[in-house]
């Protein structure tokens, strides 16, 4: 045991890949157990989401009443939401395409594959889906969205009510969510396992046979993930003063765990508790990182971009520039869906083609190795919020100071 714990989290996620790629492929037999590992693992953590961010973003959203900041904040982050999301899609769609990502590909796949999952996204559903109309179903169904809407909602009520008569509340939930980062860090040290059982059943069942088929998609996919974490993330950075190097090394742990897992929710907890331990304001963190894992996956982004090039050039189709930009503003849009559809990407990429006459065979061939493209989709979606939480703090700090400044004159 001691052994073990010496060594870093990284490097036991990484043995536990390791492991799990020889298991999946020489002992398939024991594929079963493999899924209830990982299931278990992904399980457990979704146990801690909502009851986590329920009572964070209404602690965040009283405080920032209290300071009669509420639109302000909630401006900044969608702008910035919204801003860095469709530069970035612009930006990689329009060099995809242009550079003909995908144009030596001609292989085939049969859209049977893509059976059951959705085909389309309606942008008025979306928005109207956010406001639950059963607050229960919202929570049992694991509708983030519409939970953090009714969050915000109780937020504003007890900022209304009045800060005194509210802490006693407010003190309760501050326990709660204490715990539950307990219960999180308690989750995160068997998730070797939980990564073993993941991976395992899906070298077993998918086989590795298909990542081989499609490696010009992955290397491609996997150098437009470089750029967005070696240049587009430290311009960020830079913009808005932030170290970038720090919110690496903040967050190295929980961005590989996201990369072994393929999910962002088994780091929520520990992300909201690892920015605020390293500086970040409690307001900025509780608020923007809990919205931005619907309206700010960088790495979907750049993943849906490069797909949609892909299966534009395999199939030699030809997008004017008018239509790449009808593209750029299509994808921001129902790109925000992704987190509230099963399959979202996927369901996304789907819904694209059916706008724009792509083929379904092509988003079914990009399905076959969705796993190893959404790992680091996946970790970068997460250190995306990590840089827009301290992006937001920081434009809020610079507000006070300014405030401040004028208040004196």
């Amino acid at each position: 045991m001691s052994i073990i714990k010496r060594i870093g989290l990284p490097f036991q996620l990484l043995i536990a890949l390791v492991l799990a790629i020889i298991f999946g492929k020489f002992v398939s037999v024991a594929d079963s157990f493999y899924n209830f590992l990982g299931t278990t693992f992904i399980k457990a953590i979704t146990m801690v989401i909502l009851p986590l961010i329920f009572p964070v973003v209404i602690v965040a959203v009283v405080k920032i009443f209290n300071e009669k900041s509420f639109g302000r904040i909630l401006a900044k982050t969608f702008i910035y939401f919204f801003v860095v999301t469709t530069a970035i899609i612009a930006i990689f769609l329009l060099a995809s395409y242009y550079l003909k990502f995908g144009s030596s590909t001609h292989a085939t796949a049969n859209a049977s594959s893509l059976k059951g999952i959705g085909t389309s996204v309606n942008l008025w559903t979306f928005l109207t889906s956010i406001v639950p109309e059963n607050v229960v179903k919202a929570f049992s169904t694991n509708n983030l969205l519409s939970v953090i809407f009714f969050a915000i909602a109780i937020g504003l009520g007890l900022g209304a009510y009045g800060p005194d008569k509210s802490e006693p509340l407010l003190h309760l939930f501050d326990i709660w969510i204490n715990a539950l980062y307990k219960v999180t860090d308690f989750i995160i040290k068997l998730s070797p396992i939980g990564i073993f059982g993941i991976i395992a059943h899906d070298v077993s069942t998918v086989g590795i046979n298909e990542l081989l088929s499609l490696v010009k998609f992955i290397i491609g996919l996997y150098i437009g993930y470089a750029l967005l974490l070696l240049v587009v993330f430290p311009l960020i950075s830079r913009f808005y003063k932030i170290s970038y190097i720090n919110t690496l090394r903040e967050t190295k742990d929980l961005f590989t765990l996201a990369f072994f897992t393929g999910s962002s929710s088994v780091v929520l907890p520990k992300l909201l508790e690892r920015l605020k331990q390293n500086g970040t304001s409690q307001v900025a963190t509780d608020f923007v990182v809990p919205l931005g894992y619907t309206f700010n996956l960088e790495g979907a982004t750049v993943y849906l971009s490069l797909a949609v090039a892909f299966i534009a050039n395999s199939y030699n189709l030809s997008l004017s520039l008018a239509t790449l930009i009808s593209i750029v503003l299509l994808l921001t849009f129902i790109s925000k869906t992704i987190a509230t559809v099963p399959s979202g990407a996927i369901v996304v990429l789907l819904a694209t083609a059916s706008q724009l006459g792509l083929p379904k065979e092509g988003v079914a061939l990009i399905f076959a190795v969705d796993f190893f493209a959404n790992a680091g989709r996946t970790a970068l979606n997460v250190l995306g919020n990590a840089i827009a939480a301290k992006a937001i703090d920081r434009k809020l700090e610079s507000a006070t100071v300014v405030s401040a400044k004028t208040a004196k004159e």
